[in-house]
C-alpha cells in the first residue's frame, strides 16, 4: 500500500481553495440559467410535438416496443399493457434562485392510460404524474434522484400481486404478511406498475433501478422518440431503395402471433423480465 500523500498547507492555498469554492457556486448558478433557458425554450416545441403524437394510432407503444433497453425495466407481464399508453409526457423544471448554494432542479413524468375491458389486460383508464427531483448525498456527495410515491390503479390481473396493496391488507388486519404474501410482494416490486411508487429512498424495499428508468425515460425515450418510432417504421421517413432494406431487419412485428415467435429472440429472465440474448 502506497504512504498517503501529505500536502502542506499554508494561507495562500487554503486562500486560493476557498476562492475555488466561490467559483464553483458561480458555475452551479450558471449552469441553472443554461437549464432554465433550455427549459423555455423546448417546452413550447414539446408541447406542440405533443399534440401531433395523439393522432398516430399506438405511437408509445410502439416506441416502447422497440426500444430493447426499455425491455430491461418490465416484466412479459408488464407488456401486455403497454399498447394501452395514450400518452407520454416529460416535463423539465429547474427551481433554483440567485441565493441558492445548490441548484434545485428535476423533471415529471406524465403517462395516460386508456381502458380496456379486455380479460388479458383489463385497465382503468388514469393519468399519472410522477415528480423527480436531484438531491445531493451527504455521503457521497454525488448527486441522486428522489421521487415522492404517487398513486395508481393496477392492472385487474396484476392487483393481486401490489405490493402497497398487500402490505396495506396485512397492516389493516395487524399481522405480518403471509409466506405468500411475501413471495407476491416480491414478484410486484419487478413490475413497471411499481415504478409509480418508488422513492429512492428505500434500496432493496421498492422497484428496482427506478432512478436509471426514470432518467432513461426522461432523458432518451421521451427527446429521441420520434426517431423510435421512424426506426421501427422505416417507411415513414420517406426513404426508399438499399437503406430501407438495409434496416428491415430492425422494423418492428406487430402481428398478432408475435408472442410465440419471441422465443426465438428473446429470453424470459428468472424474475420474468424479457432479457437479450448475448451476440456472438
Amino acid at each position: 500500500m502506497s504512504p498517503k500523500l501529505e500536502i502542506p498547507v499554508d494561507k495562500a492555498i487554503e486562500k486560493s481553495f476557498a476562492e475555488l469554492q466561490e467559483i464553483e457556486k458561480e458555475i452551479q448558478k450558471a449552469d441553472a440559467k443554461v437549464e432554465q433557458f433550455k427549459n423555455e425554450l423546448f417546452t413550447p416545441i414539446y408541447r406542440k410535438r405533443r399534440d401531433h403524437l395523439q393522432e398516430i394510432p399506438d405511437f408509445w407503444y410502439i416506441v416502447l416496443a422497440q426500444h430493447e433497453d426499455f425491455q430491461e425495466y418490465v416484466t412479459i407481464e408488464d407488456m401486455k399493457y403497454m399498447d394501452l399508453i395514450d400518452d407520454l409526457y416529460v416535463e423539465f423544471w429547474d427551481e433554483t434562485k440567485e441565493s441558492d448554494d445548490l441548484n434545485s432542479k428535476g423533471f415529471s413524468i406524465t403517462m395516460k392510460f386508456k381502458s380496456s375491458n379486455n380479460a388479458d389486460n383489463k385497465i382503468t383508464e388514469q393519468t399519472v404524474t410522477k415528480k423527480f427531483a436531484w438531491k445531493i448525498d451527504p455521503e457521497t456527495g454525488s448527486r441522486k434522484l428522489e421521487s415522492e410515491p404517487v398513486s395508481f390503479i393496477w392492472p385487474e390481473a396484476l392487483k393481486k400481486i401490489d405490493p402497497q396493496a398487500i402490505k396495506d391488507t396485512a397492516k389493516n388486519e395487524k399481522r405480518a404478511l403471509t409466506s405468500d404474501e411475501k413471495k407476491r410482494y416480491r414478484q410486484g416490486m419487478r413490475s413497471f406498475f411499481s415504478f409509480w411508487q418508488w422513492t429512492g429512498l428505500k434500496p432493496g424495499k421498492e422497484f428496482r433501478n427506478g432512478e436509471e428508468l426514470a432518467t432513461f425515460i426522461a432523458e432518451d425515450i421521451f427527446p429521441a422518440a420520434l426517431d423510435y418510432y421512424v426506426l421501427a417504421a422505416p417507411g415513414l421517413n420517406g426513404e426508399e431503395g438499399d437503406e430501407d432494406d438495409e434496416v428491415s431487419g430492425e422494423e418492428l412485428d406487430l402481428s398478432e402471433d408475435d408472442e410465440e415467435g419471441d422465443n426465438d429472440h428473446n429470453e424470459v429472465g428468472e424474475e420474468g423480465h424479457i432479457s437479450k440474448k448475448q451476440k456472438i
